[in-house]
């Protein structure tokens, strides 16, 4: 049994979208947003992995249970949220994002895919230039122990118990 998510994004009012030097069009800081506090909350329609293997991109989406995903709605500002390598956004849930420090008004908002995107087959370019940029950010990205020592516990759920079997196979 799934838990229930929300159909709805939301989106501080303390931020915007405008053209990004990452890709296209990206979040920004209109105003400073104080470390752990709430910025988006990702809603939309829940999806399994075969609905999800048959999209057309581009489309955004979230691993929050194993085998299912929540298709976020095109039409709300929070698909404007771009990668990094080094992201100032993590979890604080499925389908929280909070600040992981102080963020400045003019300052990006980005997360690590990798924190949210389950499927091994899954995989992109990254644009982000930060100075760990790995170059590619895939669905087995959770596997990396960098990411798993940086990120903690901040990670979408069933990526979090991923890497809470691997470790207590070892």
């Amino acid at each position: 049994m799934s838990m229930a998510y929300p159909s709805q994004s939301w989106l501080t009012p303390r931020a915007h979208a405008t053209l990004s030097p990452i890709h296209g069009t990206g979040l920004f800081a209109g105003e400073r947003i104080g470390q752990d506090e709430v910025v988006m909350r990702l809603g939309g329609q829940l999806i399994d992995d075969e609905t999800l293997a048959s999209l057309t991109p581009p489309y955004s989406s979230l691993t929050v249970e194993e085998g299912l995903h929540l298709l976020l709605d095109p039409g709300h500002p929070v698909r404007y949220g771009n990668h990094s390598c080094e992201p100032n956004l993590w979890h604080s849930d499925a389908t929280t994002l909070i600040a992981r420090s102080e963020i400045t008004p003019g300052e990006e908002l980005t997360i690590d895919y990798a924190t949210h995107s389950g499927v091994g087959t899954w995989s992109m370019a990254c644009r982000c230039a930060a100075p760990s940029c790995r170059g590619a950010v895939t669905g087995d990205d959770w596997r990396l122990p960098q990411l798993q020592f940086t990120y903690g516990t901040h990670w979408s759920p069933p990526l979090l118990d991923r890497i809470n079997r691997a470790q207590t196979s070892i």
